[in-house]
């Protein structure tokens, strides 16, 4: 999580729920790929007081096209192809 962005934050008091993502170029179990595959990563992250208390992560597959320009993806991109508890705009369709 130490390099992925912060792309929502909801703050309740002492408790910070973020959302943040990364995408990288992920090794897969040999017998899935032999290559590297690009990948966006999310996480859902319970804080407090600004120390990690919980944390749930999922990864959806990009094209392979995106190996050309990973930096380059923004957040909205592949946003739907998350669940609402993981997108940009919460509960968007």
């Amino acid at each position: 999580m130490g390099q992925a962005s912060c792309i929502r934050e909801e703050r309740n008091g002492p408790w910070v729920t973020e959302v943040r993502r990364r995408v990288v170029m992920e090794r897969l179990p040999h017998h899935v790929s032999e290559f590297p595959v690009p990948r966006e990563q999310r996480f859902l992250v319970r804080r407090l007081a600004g120390v990690v208390v919980w944390h749930r992560d999922m990864s959806v597959a990009l094209p392979n096209a995106a190996c050309d320009h990973l930096a380059e993806i923004t957040p909205l991109e592949f946003d739907r192809e998350f669940p609402s508890w993981l997108r940009l705009i919460n509960g968007a369709n």
